[in-house]
């Protein structure tokens, strides 16, 4: 059974991270890996604990600079680190494969995804990201992203045209009384695209259109007549109860054109991970089966995440180590200081993110 999704201003006040914070310029996506050692995720507590005031040092360079920094925690890092409750909808990503399409499913403990107006400044705090965790995660992909023309991806269409705004997007993405212990967080699912632009370049302009839904000059949708089944945008429109389930996304064009690397950056937030997994479910399986987006003809999936944005006070509380795991290393007197790792009546808070070579599974 579908919950139902009330506007989370009226469940909680609790504050989001930056998952609404406007399209910049740039962005870095890091997604990582945490060793097994206790170490290693007691550096990452610490890192929580360091992020809003390495936030602030860099960002203060440039106060013009709309910097923000999202993390997200992967399924099995929550076990690690909350020792608690989990969100509801927190899972490892789903492999989908059907006919030579495949949506693969790769590790990931932690995203940071950052953003700014300038590089540089993703790139500062990124640096004293890494060197705060040092080796106690191993980067699994590291994406710089730019923006190309207006706001368009290197297959020449632009990207995010339907994104919701204000109110409609904080629907969107933010988890309200439905799950009220993770009130205010949010999912987000990340895939690194590469794409063959030769063979996506040989298509005519009319077809290209075809296949995504909309004019590539103009950036007009397609009129219901005109539209294939199969085209991109109709294949991501989900609605329930006639009423479209929208999500936030904020995908980034990347590439390396002396290895002939070209490709998007795909990350989407939602309240609930069922409305993009049902999004590629129609991609890569087809709606019905067979009627693929053949996007995938010339793209293909290298990395598939899945992660928990927990709110800021939850993120804070996850600096600190959960009672329970303080006690069994001997330590229950010091561990009475800590805050309970059981929900409270306040929600949001437990008080404890090439077309070269082989597919990263292969």
């Amino acid at each position: 059974m579908v919950p139902v999704l009330t506007d989370p201003a009226e469940d909680t006040d609790v504050e989001p991270q930056t998952v609404l914070a406007p399209l910049t310029g740039a962005a870095i996506f890091l997604v990582a890996v945490a060793g097994q050692e206790q170490h290693c995720v007691d550096a990452v507590r610490r890192l929580f604990g360091d992020l809003p005031a390495l936030l602030r040092a860099v960002g203060f360079r440039d106060a013009e600079g709309s910097l923000t920094c999202v993390t997200g925690i992967g399924s099995q890092l929550w076990d690690r680190l909350a020792g608690g409750p989990r969100p509801a909808g927190l899972h490892p990503f789903r492999e989908l494969k059907a006919a030579g399409r495949h949506a693969v499913s790769t590790p990931g403990d932690l995203l940071f995804h950052l953003r700014a107006a300038r590089m540089d400044l993703c790139f500062e705090l990124a640096t004293q990201i890494m060197s705060r965790l040092g080796s106690a995660v191993s980067v699994i992909d590291e994406v710089h992203g730019f923006r190309y023309f207006d706001d368009r991806d290197l297959i020449g269409f632009v990207d995010g045209t339907e994104n919701p705004v204000g109110a409609a997007a904080a629907r969107a993405v933010l988890i309200g009384a439905e799950d009220a212990a993770f009130a205010g967080g949010s999912y987000v699912i990340v895939q690194k695209y590469l794409h063959d632009l030769p063979a996506w370049n040989e298509i005519p302009v009319e077809e290209q259109e075809r296949i995504v839904g909309r004019t590539k000059l103009a950036d007009i949708e397609l009129d219901d007549e005109v539209k294939p089944s199969y085209a991109h945008n109709a294949l991501t429109t989900i609605e329930r109860d006639g009423e479209e389930i929208q999500i936030l996304r904020d995908n980034m064009p990347f590439g390396a054109p002396g290895s002939a690397e070209y490709g998007t950056y795909f990350i989407g937030y939602s309240r609930t991970p069922d409305t993009i997994e049902q999004m590629l479910r129609n991609m890569f399986i087809g709606l019905p089966e067979g009627n693929y987006d053949r996007l995938l003809d010339v793209s293909r999936a290298v990395t598939g995440t899945l992660f928990f944005v927990p709110s800021m006070p939850l993120l804070d509380s996850l600096a600190q180590e959960p009672p329970a795991a303080a006690e069994r290393d001997g330590r229950a007197d010091d561990a009475a200081e800590l805050p309970s790792a059981t929900p409270r009546h306040y929600a949001g808070s437990l008080r404890i993110g090439s077309l070269k070579g082989a597919s990263p599974d292969e």
